[in-house]
């Protein structure tokens, strides 16, 4: 008879590749996955171990990867549900809502990750470790931050910093410091996000996914600081970086090399690479930069405000407010500089009830 494997051992082996995870230690992480993978053929009966290993196996999926299967995601948080339900294993349950939470913000729902996150902060006293809880601050700051709630974002963000500082994990790091970098530039503090940037770019050679996503923020700090030459040096080398095409932000940099092109007037090149952002944001369901391009493509091919507005009003109900809102007000710009000042003052006022909304709205505490 096969002797089995007893399932806290499995679960010791689980906490050691998590930390492997949140460390962004891959080799080792891929080792590990390996191993479990074979411990759980001999595993003694645990439905609460099984339904952590799939929590954990879902975060190792989005640190490979950059990006996770929706319905691969739901269908999954579905299954362990009434596992999770039954346990009064807190730590357990503290995973379901952190990695449910997780999920929803990769799949740009971002009020139900903060929802999701706030029930696994009521659990946080349970998690005995730091690197764990400092990652719990920089997703709650990242999220935060999505819906245009800066200053309790740039809270969690600095409090996740002290923490990685504390425990040498320099790619987080670069990772949280980069979020806080673009707070400053959507505040319009430019010289504070460059510094950040340029200090961030400079720690980031040794880990280059980490120096993607500064060079990356770095084109958009240009961008909104109406310097478009940079901005379009930026963006060119993320969009040409073989190493990354798959990835979400390469097609998110290929959007904003597009609009940068098109302030430009160089038409044709805009042209191109809009028509690629829009075939590879497809590949990543990503709604938010999809409805962002369609803008784009109404504002300098179509001329078709009608469908402009259209579109703002979708990223309101969306709740995707400071998207509509900084959109409308470079909308509002763009017409003001054309003496077309019916338009300007129209998304001046979509601009004003997005932010006027996203106060309303709060944080999400239920």
């Amino acid at each position: 008879m096969r002797k089995t494997i007893p399932s806290e051992d499995v679960g010791a082996k689980i906490v050691e590749w998590y930390s492997c995870i949140i460390a962004r230690s891959m080799d080792d992480a891929v080792l590990l996955h390996e191993e479990i993978k074979q411990m759980l053929k001999k595993m003694e009966p645990s439905d609460s171990i099984l339904a952590y290993y799939s929590l954990v196996e879902y975060r190792y999926t989005m640190m490979r990867d950059q990006t996770t299967d929706e319905q691969a995601g739901d269908e999954m948080i579905e299954r362990i549900s009434p596992t999770v339900s039954e346990s009064l294993d807190n730590m357990l349950r503290y995973m379901y809502y952190f990695v449910s939470g997780q999920h929803e913000f990769m799949h740009h729902r971002y009020r139900s990750a903060i929802r999701l996150f706030r029930k696994a902060e009521r659990l946080l006293e349970y998690v005995k470790d730091e690197a764990e809880e400092a990652e719990f601050q920089y997703y709650m700051g990242m999220a935060l931050m999505r819906i245009n709630h800066n200053a309790y974002a740039c809270s969690y963000l600095e409090e996740a910093i002290v923490m990685f500082k504390r425990l040498g994990y320099t790619e987080r790091i670069i990772f949280a410091t980069n979020i806080l970098a673009g707070i400053y530039s959507m505040s319009d503090m430019h010289k504070e996000a460059k510094e950040i940037l340029e200090d961030n770019l400079l720690t980031s050679k040794r880990f280059p996914y980490s120096k993607h996503l500064v060079i990356f923020t770095m084109g958009i700090n240009a961008y909104r600081e109406k310097d478009y030459f940079n901005a379009k040096i930026y963006l060119e080398q993320n969009t040409l970086t073989e190493e990354f095409q798959g990835y979400s932000v390469t097609a998110q940099a290929r959007y904003c090399l597009a609009r940068v092109l098109f302030m430009l007037g160089i038409k044709e090149e805009a042209k191109e690479e809009l028509t690629r952002a829009v075939h590879e944001l497809k590949k990543h369901n990503n709604e938010e930069f999809l409805i962002k391009c369609s803008i784009l493509q109404k504002l300098y091919l179509e001329k078709d405000y009608d469908g402009i507005q259209k579109d703002l009003a979708l990223l309101e109900e969306q709740n995707m407010l400071y998207t509509c809102e900084e959109l409308s007000l470079e909308l509002s710009t763009i017409f003001q500089d054309q003496q077309d000042m019916e338009r300007a003052l129209h998304l001046m006022k979509s601009a004003y009830r997005a932010k006027q909304k996203s106060l309303t709205l709060g944080v999400g505490l239920d």
